[in-house]
């Protein structure tokens, strides 16, 4: 990856500035107020797009900061870069309303698209935290943030599984707990439906026990009432009889046998026998009329309102305990319901299984990833310790990098936590992290872009610092609002290009 030439159509303080870039060392050595964090700005812009913050804050974020100050309805600019050998064309317009990107290859003219991910192919994947934690050093920026460490692990995870760096562990877990978070959801809205419908049966339950209560406490009711009815008919039926013993009575009865035998043995035949079976006759429909029972419109008026209650209630009797059995079988169904509902059913033990793999799914990624980001924080210590041994002439052969990217060095003798070491030598660890991390992180080398970096250096350090970035022949921006940059590069005789020019 290789700048070659920035236009600031308007951005800034610039208007249609064109700067053109070189391999090696682009010097801008210039006071306060110049427009170096300007351009730093531009090209952080043009690769990553301009923030823009929210609420209270907006009116401080980079992307008011860095508004045309001369024309505010333009807000735009260009840059060239050179990425695997082919070289591209960048344009942004930054405008509110106008705000578009275009790219496209210089070679043969293809036009490339941002949305589908064309840029973020040609930069490596890298993005604006990559950039702002490892080959950009701004101003008093010199310490890597939380995205390094971040980054680290994800490449770390990524490349020892799967032999290649471009994957996101920490999105991946992201992913995992995002599902688990869903199906843990559906879980409860499983539960809480079968917890709904049986608290739903039994209130159900609750009100067919009562109607079979109900039924039971009538149907006794009713029972008892047939029975007063029973006895009082009884009664009637007594009276009854009584009635026909006077009708017919005993004295009559042995009369009339009497005169029936005499006349058998008294009169000759066969008048005897003809007056016998007159006789008989006679006595038979007599009986017959006395003894048979009185028509309904004889029974007394309070007789006959017992018998229609008696059939009323006889009715109504087998109505209730046919309401009895109907409402029995819906109690014994419901309590089949709540017996269901009380079990968990087949969609939760499924949510259940997917639940706990993805939990399970979730602890071996984390257990993958601490393993493999302990032999990719040795691979980041044993190269930033020979970085850190170049710009220091070896006095520190070993760098300990721990979890969170905590930090100590080996002086040859002792372990020197980070916060013991003077300023200077700090800012010499973290920019070999830095180095070692883009190494580590990005296939391709990228430019560095120094902004004030050696604001904390000494002239020594510095030095040292300034020979290494020449040995590794990679393309260095360098901002400083000192001469002390320029001086120590022409008193090694280093070339460099002034980028004003």
């Amino acid at each position: 990856m290789k700048l070659e030439r920035l236009e600031l159509w308007s951005f800034g303080k610039f208007q249609n500035r064109s700067i053109e870039l070189s391999d090696g060392i682009n010097l801008f050595c210039a006071e306060n107020e110049a427009g170096k964090s300007t351009i730093y700005a531009f090209i952080k812009g043009m690769l990553f797009n301009v923030e823009r913050g929210r609420g209270r804050g907006a009116a401080k974020d980079a992307f008011h900061q860095y508004e045309s100050w001369r024309n505010p309805t333009q807000y735009c600019g260009m840059i060239r870069f050179e990425s695997g050998g082919r070289h591209f064309q960048l344009e942004r317009d930054f405008t509110k309303k106008g705000r578009k990107t275009r790219l496209f290859c210089l070679d043969d003219g293809e036009e490339l698209s941002e949305e589908k991910g064309d840029l973020q192919a040609l930069l490596m994947d890298l993005d604006s935290a990559g950039f702002e934690n490892t080959v950009a050093v701004g101003q008093l920026k010199a310490q890597p943030g939380e995205e390094l460490s971040t980054a680290l692990k994800n490449y770390a995870a990524n490349y020892y599984t799967s032999g290649a760096g471009n994957m996101d562990l920490e999105a991946a877990l992201l992913g995992l707990q995002k599902r688990k978070k869903e199906v843990e959801g559906l879980l409860r809205q499983a539960a809480q439906k079968r917890l709904a419908k049986r608290e739903e049966a039994e209130r159900a339950a609750e009100y067919t026990a009562k109607e079979i209560d109900r039924i039971q406490r009538e149907a006794a009711s009713g029972e008892e009432e047939i029975r007063q009815g029973k006895r009082l008919l009884d009664t009637y039926e007594q009276a009854r009889e009584e009635q026909v013993k006077k009708k017919f009575p005993v004295k009559a009865g042995i009369l009339w046998m009497a005169i029936l035998l005499v006349s058998l043995v008294v009169l000759p035949s066969p008048f005897r026998y003809y007056l016998a079976v007159i006789l008989t006759v006679a006595g038979i429909l007599a009986v017959f009329l006395l003894m048979r029972p009185e028509p309904e419109q004889g029974q007394t008026e309070e007789e006959q309102t017992v018998r229609r209650r008696m059939e009323k209630l006889k009715w109504n009797r087998e109505k209730l305990r046919s309401e009895r059995r109907d409402k029995q079988v819906e109690y014994d169904n419901i309590q089949e319901q709540i017996a269901e509902a009380c079990t968990i059913s087949v969609e939760e033990k499924e949510l259940e299984k997917r639940r706990e793999a993805l939990i399970l799914a979730e602890e071996r990624m984390q257990e993958v990833s601490v393993d493999v980001r302990k032999e990719t924080g040795l691979r980041l210590a044993e190269r930033a310790a020979e970085i850190f041994g170049e710009i220091t002439g070896g006095r520190y052969p070993k760098i300990f990098i721990e979890e969170e990217l905590e930090i100590s060095i080996f002086d040859g003798v002792r372990k020197i936590p980070l916060h013991m070491m003077s300023r200077g030598t700090i800012e010499q660890i973290y920019f070999a992290i830095r180095m070692a991390a883009s190494e580590i992180l990005y296939e391709e080398s990228w430019p560095i872009l120094l902004d004030d970096t050696f604001a904390y250096y000494d002239d020594k350090r510095m030095e040292a610092v300034l020979r290494w970035i020449a040995a590794q022949k990679k393309q260095v921006l360098l901002f400083s609002c000192q001469n002390r940059e320029k001086e120590a590069l022409d008193k090694m005789h280093f070339t460099y290009r002034n980028g004003w020019d």
